[in-house]
């Protein structure tokens, strides 16, 4: 084989390390922190972490946890942020191909955040207020006393969401599903969550503190 063949194939072998290291893609997840359930943007992943987006400002919060479509789970520690961007590490070892095909025995469905707030519904002249459980773009999961037979339409309400049109997809007791006339946009669902869940306020570091005061004196 002669040098320039040799060359070429070091080069190829070298990209493709580099593809195995930093893998790019754009899929929507969520991250679980301490004050709420957040939509974020998963932008590249390498064996190491990955690098995540997000439709407002960044979490505080360290370490996290991302789940996926498909309901798995991986637990992330910040190592550095910018504007609404951050970069994590993995806690644990992950398999790369898996996260990028997201093979689960669940099935994939939309990110839906899990979120305890209040809503309030209404249902012909019937107004109520009743208990978000869950939301997603397409839908919502709600605890409410009252009765809102399958297949009728109501208007769904709760802070920092415009009022929409929504059917009555099924009922559990007092636990209903409900399907929107009209999906909401990734970034409603986002300034929604974080309406509803504001980021806890940080608690200083003291040692981190008596060094800044240290350096001051």
């Amino acid at each position: 084989m002669s040098d320039t063949a040799v060359q070429n194939d070091r080069g190829i072998s070298a990209e493709r390390r580099v593809a195995e290291r930093k893998s790019p893609m754009l899929r929507t997840a969520k991250v679980v922190c301490q004050s709420g359930e957040y939509v974020c943007l998963i932008r590249h992943i390498s064996q190491d972490g990955l690098g995540l987006s997000y439709l407002h400002d960044t979490p505080p919060e360290a370490r996290i946890i991302l789940q996926t479509t498909n309901g798995l789970t991986y637990p992330i520690e910040r190592a550095w942020e910018g504007r609404r961007q951050a970069a994590y590490r993995f806690a644990s070892d992950i398999a790369i191909e898996e996260f990028l095909h997201e093979e689960s025995p669940f099935a994939t469905r939309p990110v839906r955040l899990n979120i305890a707030a209040e809503a309030r519904i209404a249902d012909g002249q019937m107004f109520a207020k009743v208990q978000l459980i869950d939301i997603s773009r397409e839908g919502a999961k709600f605890e409410s006393r009252g009765e809102h037979p399958q297949g009728r339409l109501i208007s769904f309400d709760a802070l920092g969401l415009p009022q929409r049109l929504a059917e009555v997809r099924w009922q559990d007791g007092q636990t209903y599903g409900i399907q929107f006339q009209h999906p909401l946009s990734i970034n409603q669902l986002a300034e929604m969550a974080l309406r509803l869940q504001p980021f806890a306020a940080q608690i200083p570091d003291p040692v981190g503190s008596k060094q800044a005061s240290a350096r001051a004196a």
